[in-house]
């Protein structure tokens, strides 16, 4: 089945398509490369595949793989898979322990998600929105019943940033700084008010 002026309509397709065209014979980090850009290139950012999942196309047709080119990594060291620069990016972003980490992490992730919505980056757009929600997630479990007693109101405090980010990110910095000069939050915060 092709898609538009006879592309693959499908990443299976293309990926077999490209093999076909490239004569590849067994499947290393070369080809997984080439592979890849074709996807990219056909599909966009959203397009894109794991190397294991590309193998797992090519192996449902019994083409060769070599195993050793799915752990490959870049001649820099960095890993091989387009979304191991997200994943780097916003590693260890997911677990504030104060009101000034989380403000800090706040601050990192709206100043990368606006910078990949300007340029069209939809998938780091969306890597920025779930290190948030993780965020947010790992802070609500931290203030649910029977956690740290004393500090669940410090984990309360930074669940709700996170939520409200996730809502309102254009707003969310307005909203904070009426949020700090509160009576409640200096009541409850005094350290950091």
């Amino acid at each position: 089945m092709a898609g538009e002026a006879g592309r693959p309509a499908t990443r299976r397709d293309l990926i077999l398509a490209v093999y076909d065209e490239e004569a590849m014979g067994e499947v290393t980090t070369r080809e997984l490369a080439l592979i890849q850009k074709a996807l990219l290139a056909t599909f966009g950012e959203g397009g894109a595949m794991s190397p294991a999942e590309i193998a797992q196309v090519l192996l449902s047709e019994d083409l060769p793989v070599r195993f050793d080119a799915l752990l490959a990594r870049g001649p820099d060291g960095a890993a091989g898979h387009p979304f191991d620069r997200y994943e780097e990016l916003f590693a260890d972003r997911a677990t504030p322990s104060s009101l000034h980490e989380a403000k800090e992490t706040i601050l990192f992730l709206d100043r990368h998600w606006r910078q990949f919505q300007a340029t069209g980056d939809r998938t780091g757009a969306r890597y920025a929105r779930q290190t948030a929600r993780r965020a947010r997630q790992y802070a609500e479990a931290l203030a649910a019943p029977g956690g740290n007693a004393p500090r669940a109101i410090l984990y309360q405090e930074i669940a709700q940033w996170f939520a409200i980010w996730l809502q309102t990110p254009d707003i969310f910095f307005s909203w904070l700084s009426l949020r700090e000069s509160a009576p409640d939050f200096k009541a409850r915060f005094p350290k950091e008010g």
